[in-house]
């Protein structure tokens, strides 16, 4: 039995667009952690004195999830 890719995404210009729910679905389940991450990350950094440094956090958790999508997206194109 062969497996076809189903379509979840599509190409408009230089990104992707959830086309299906299973796209949305995916972007949802990565997009809320991320940023629940990033928010958590800042806070904790603040709180043991980083200030300076908390917008580490953002490029620590959202580089990954940006490569994963893309990823997904590319193969459910």
């Amino acid at each position: 039995m062969i497996l076809e890719r189903e379509i979840w995404f599509k190409r408009m210009g230089l990104s992707y667009v959830p086309c299906h729910w299973k796209g949305f679905a995916v972007m949802g389940s990565v997009i809320l952690p991320a940023l629940a991450a990033m928010f958590l990350g800042q806070l904790v950094l603040d709180r043991l004195g980083y200030g300076s440094v908390d917008w580490l956090a953002f490029p620590a958790f959202f580089i990954p999830a940006l490569i994963f999508l893309l990823g997904v997206a590319k193969r459910h194109n």
